[in-house]
């Protein structure tokens, strides 16, 4: 006949694995589920203390995964595979209940004395959890004899919950390797970023850019704000890059904000983040910019369109590391270096009041100025070789460039830089066909995709009449030159006619102004440095048109 404690032990067994069901899919995390566990197993079935005991890496220890009941001290507990009886249960996956521990080797009674109060005699109850017919740990408890349950009761609900138990460690398991797979992957892959964005693997060679890049390398060690002045295209984020792949921070994260991108209703979220329920819309918890990139570096390009009022705030993570997520008055830290750009002038900003002037102050701290491409063209050549080999590579298209094509190259004006030389050429690869020489015609920059968009001719005040004229704007031979003072023919070519002097055109200048160079290069609308150039390339000596 069924007695009364026989259906309270029942009720009180399945309020134990009603709780541990319940518990084992309220995380992933193995520590907090077993922990919660054996909370269920002391508040259900009198098992005062327990410990989860997992294998080290090379499987000759049990240490502690989870506890409930113990103190600080006994969770560095170590425990051997071999010699104690936890290690019996560990390697043999057969479970143990020890009742009279008198009767165990003195290193096993050791064990005991770890897991059971001091100066009680409690049952221990052990169980493997197996795992693909593996142990992949021990789940241990100490009950008092003077509890209502029974001993081979509780050891079958023990081994019930190591078996749920199992699901969790193998599910951590997967976790863990997916993990190292990507901790390992993301390492990689900072080393690959930092061998490409070392400073000696970027095109440098004019003495313009020369002068930024030592900048760049003096900055790069330390932990200094970073403020990257220059025009759009120049290369700005690129160099943004170098500082911090080149840093003490090159394994932490770079966090890219363009600040001009984003909305003024949301650029504060973006930054800061935001609490549940802080607007409509806040659906969730939302981690702001400046957390992400805590212990890394975040850039903030284009930082002279932040709003008045967000300039405050960045102000203040400028000067303390502190901010507050939207809709929470808990402030938080980020110890972030802070790198910014620009294109505009900050210092009419600062005098129009559009931009904060202890902000202004604060960014200036390594101004580096970033030179637009027409000031560096000796590094066009070397650039233009670099992309050519990129977009043939990534085209699957093999094709050749001319010395004309690439004299025309580095006389261009680029007014988008260093973006729009990358681009023309992406552009003259797709459109070249298999083989081709490309020659300066060849090259399809956007005033002669789109000459709608040039400057339009100036022809007033030009003495030409209706005298005919070559393609760029001289007599033919013999006849009336217009001599020197009409520089005004150089607003009737764009940039890239400007750059074509072909051998006929730079005669007829030389012949035209006696042989003066500064006049010719002034009639043909370039500057004296590239008439000289072109003069030395075709071996012309501008003494003999001397009258």
């Amino acid at each position: 006949m069924m007695t009364r404690d026989f259906f309270e032990h029942q009720s009180r067994t399945l309020n134990a694995l009603y709780e541990v069901s319940r518990v084992l899919g309220s995380s992933l995390d193995l520590g907090t589920v077993a922990r919660r566990c054996l909370r269920a197993l002391s508040d259900n079935l009198d098992l005062e203390r327990g410990l989860l005991l997992v294998p080290s890496e090379d499987r000759s220890e049990l240490s502690v995964k989870a506890s409930f009941g113990v103190g600080p001290e006994d969770l560095k507990q170590i425990y051997p595979v071999h010699g104690g009886f936890l290690g019996k249960v560990y390697t043999t996956g057969m479970p143990i209940v020890v009742t009279d521990p008198t009767s165990l080797e003195e290193s096993e009674i050791q064990e005991i004395r770890k897991i059971s109060p001091p100066g009680e005699a409690n049952v221990v109850v052990a169980v493997p959890v197996t795992l693909d017919r593996r142990c992949a740990g021990v789940l241990v408890a100490n009950r008092s004899p003077q509890s209502a349950t029974m001993i081979d009761e509780d050891l079958r609900v023990m081994k019930i919950i190591a078996s749920l138990l199992a699901q969790t460690v193998h599910i951590s398991e997967l976790i863990s390797k997916e993990k190292e797979a990507l901790e390992r992957q993301n390492r990689e892959l900072q080393d690959v970023l930092a061998e490409k964005f070392q400073p000696d693997n970027l095109v440098v060679q004019s003495g313009a850019m020369q002068k930024t890049m030592a900048m760049v390398r003096q900055v790069a060690g330390t932990d200094a704000a970073v403020l990257l002045r220059g025009e759009s295209g120049t290369g700005k984020t690129l160099l943004a890059r170098t500082i911090h792949f080149n840093s003490a921070r090159r394994r932490g994260a770079f966090v890219e904000v363009n600040c001009a991108a984003l909305p003024a209703s949301l650029i504060e979220s973006e930054l800061f983040g935001h609490e549940k329920g802080a607007f409509t819309g806040a659906h969730a918890l939302r981690i702001g910019r400046f957390e992400m990139a805590t212990g890394g570096t975040i850039f903030l390009d284009e930082i002279g369109e932040l709003p008045l009022e967000t300039q405050a705030k960045i102000l203040r993570v400028f000067q303390e590391g502190t901010f507050e997520r939207l809709g929470s008055s808990e402030t938080l830290r980020s110890d972030a270096r802070i790198i910014c750009a620009t294109n505009c002038d900050l210092e009419g900003m600062v005098r129009e009041k559009k931009f904060r002037e202890d902000l202004y102050y604060r960014l200036m701290v390594v101004p580096v100025h970033v030179p637009p491409l027409r000031n560096r063209r000796s590094d066009i050549v070397p650039l233009v070789l670099a992309f050519l080999r990129t977009f043939m590579a990534r085209h699957a298209k093999k094709i050749a460039v001319s010395r004309e094509a690439l004299d025309f190259l580095q006389q261009y004006e680029w007014p988008g830089n260093v973006r729009e030389l990358e681009n023309t050429l992406e552009r003259t690869v797709v459109l070249a066909t298999e083989g081709q020489t490309l020659s300066a015609d060849d090259i399809p920059v956007l005033d002669r995709l789109f000459p709608t968009l040039a400057p339009p001719p100036d022809l007033h005040g030009s003495s030409l009449g209706h005298q005919p004229q070559t393609s760029w704007g001289f007599a033919p031979r013999g006849m009336h030159s217009p001599g020197p003072s009409h520089s005004n023919i150089s607003d009737e070519r764009r940039p890239y006619q400007r750059a074509m002097l072909t051998r006929e055109e730079i005669l007829q200048a030389l012949d035209a102004t006696n042989g003066h160079q500064t006049m010719a290069a002034r009639a043909l609308g370039v500057t004296l440095r590239q008439l000289r150039y072109k003069i030395q390339l075709l071996e012309l000596d501008p003494r003999q048109f001397r009258k």
